[in-house]
């Protein structure tokens, strides 16, 4: 007895098929539910194939040679999509369920396409031209579908974080949502203060000490910086609008305005005509130990100094037309003085004119003049301060095979001016209340109240749509307009990020006092957008917080 193998093929070819889009359901299923874990091309064209795959799973049930042909060249789009997709950016492997089931349902795919061939020549043909109209159907049901779904992005969003601020509404104490949150975002760790008047009166840590642990601040180093600089304008030593190249080795000068002088207003108020960072000056200013990383896994493009000039030096180089580093990129088109363009190299050069001026180093200044008076006992400017309380620094990478939370290595930035200092929830808190108390925190008077004043009004506007509608000396002013997810209250202050790292620092001035929020994460998500990227949820945090500043500063006896 012969046995006949012809019908095992199109079972196997139904098998696979029906396999493969009950799968990709799935993780369209998943990717709605959950849109913080998918990019919107990523759910559109999951959602595409999704289609594809059921429309031909009812024609090859009723074994139409057509639908056997359109699987041998619909199937293999699936493994082919995700290997460019990985291939694409910097895969970053891990074994999950998702993954797992996203290999599976790639061979499941490639034995589909294979056994729809095998299929395909058993059955009669049939006529070539309603093959060719029906294969149309076919993509074309796809594309609509993916069309909409791309389409439909903003109400996944919106319904999204409908569910979520419902799920917090239903949860009690601010401990409560925090901690739905740093689980569902599986946040590494994250600590927090709130403070009122002149007062921490509150701090919470999840996975991590809030009184000890260390994270870097990023940008929230601006606003140190911008005090350090605000300091020596007290003391008669420089003026805001001298040109800042009087305080420097070389003439800085936009090389499209050479007649214009950048003054050190424009740069605390980031209207100096700079760019924000280039690859060039990223490779002067970080880290060896994070280049090596990034150059072999975002591939990012690292360039060599050899020998390593000095900042000066490198900044002659970068910013002068015919320099030795010059990067045309440096410069953005906008006059100086004219319009807004945050700038971190900005504040590098700020704290070039900090040490032009007092002789010393940035962190010798600062060390001195700000964290020594304010008692920050743990705040740093390296790694190698408080090496056993640093926080490990992470990623949220998302894509297809690289939905995952990665550890980066330990590290520094050669220049702190622009992002480089370490700190505490106690500590960043103190600084805080200094800049809500006139300057003064206990009988250390930082600044004068006038000068406050200054570094806080509103020195250039940004757009009126926008969360942050403008910007003081190193300072963020954010809108006083609740969305329907967030509210900042027209909170004050700045916050940072930076690989692997998220900060924060706002406070709300009233008539009679104030209230604010400190706020440190060892998480980023800098590589690829989602739906729901982390930025959103981590501004969902400083909302609940800065709501609970504010119960506490209104009732302070609860």
């Amino acid at each position: 007895m012969v046995l006949d193998k012809r019908p095992l093929f199109r079972i196997g070819a139904v098998a696979a098929l029906v396999a493969v889009a009950v799968g990709t359901l799935a993780i369209t299923l998943i990717h709605v539910a959950e849109p913080q874990r998918g990019e919107a091309v990523e759910i559109s064209s999951i959602g595409a194939l999704t289609t594809m795959y059921w429309v031909l799973v009812v024609f090859t049930w009723r074994r139409s040679a057509w639908s056997y042909l359109a699987c041998v060249f619909v199937l293999p789009i699936l493994p082919i999509l995700s290997i460019i997709a990985a291939l694409s950016y910097t895969m970053f492997f891990s074994w999950s369920m998702y993954n797992l089931l996203t290999i599976v349902l790639c061979f499941a795919a490639v034995a589909g396409a294979c056994a729809s061939y095998i299929a395909y020549k058993q059955i009669p043909r049939d006529p070539r031209r309603r093959t060719a109209i029906r294969l149309g159907g076919v993509l074309l049901a796809g594309i609509v579908v993916g069309a909409v779904l791309m389409l439909a992005e903003e109400p996944i969003r919106e319904a999204a974080l409908k569910g979520i601020n419902e799920k917090l509404a239903a949860l009690g104490t601010v401990e409560e949502k925090l901690e739905f949150l740093v689980e569902k975002w599986e946040i590494p760790s994250l600590v927090a203060g709130v403070v009122v008047n002149d007062s921490l009166v509150w701090s919470k840590g999840f996975n991590a000490d809030p009184n000890s642990d260390v994270y870097l601040l990023a940008s929230i180093t601006k606003p140190f910086v911008a005090t350090a600089v605000l300091q020596l304008y007290e003391r008669g030593l420089i003026d805001l609008d001298d040109g800042v190249d009087e305080y420097l080795p070389f003439t800085l000068r936009h090389p499209t305005y050479p007649e214009k002088a950048v003054t050190i207003r424009m740069l605390l108020s980031h209207q100096s005509g700079l760019a924000h960072y280039t690859d060039r000056y990223r490779s002067y200013t970080a880290d060896k130990k994070i280049l090596s990383w990034g150059s072999k896994k975002p591939g990012w493009n690292v360039l060599e100094y050899d020998p390593y000039p000095s900042f000066a030096e490198f900044l002659e180089g970068y910013l002068t037309p015919g320099g030795e580093y010059y990067s045309p990129d440096a410069w953005t088109s906008f006059e100086p003085g004219t319009e807004l363009f945050y700038s971190s190299p900005g504040f590098d050069i700020l704290g070039l004119v900090v040490e032009t001026v007092s002789g010393q180093t940035l962190e010798e200044y600062l060390q001195e003049n700000v964290v020594d008076p304010l008692g920050m006992t743990g705040t740093g400017f390296d790694v190698s301060d408080h090496l056993d309380r640093q926080a490990l620094p992470y990623e949220r990478v998302v894509g297809v095979l690289s939905k995952t939370i990665i550890e980066l290595p330990l590290y520094d930035r050669y220049r702190i001016g622009g992002g480089g200092i370490r700190s505490t929830v106690p500590d960043l808190a103190q600084f805080m209340i200094a800049h809500m108390n006139e300057g003064k925190v206990n009988e250390v008077q930082l600044l004068e109240p006038g000068t406050v004043k200054l570094m806080h009004e509103l020195a250039v506007s940004s757009s009126e749509k926008s969360l942050l509608p403008g910007f003081g000396f190193g300072w963020i002013l954010l809108s006083d307009k609740p969305t329907e997810f967030l509210d900042m209250r027209g909170a004050q202050g700045h916050g940072g990020e930076k690989w692997g790292y998220a900060s924060s620092m706002w406070f709300v001035q009233e008539t009679e006092g104030g209230y604010g929020v400190v706020l440190l994460t060892n998480l980023h998500q800098g590589f690829k957008p989602t739906i729901i990227g982390f930025p959103l949820i981590y501004a969902k945090i400083e909302d609940l917080l800065l709501t609970e500043a504010h119960r506490r500063f209104t009732s302070p006896q609860q």
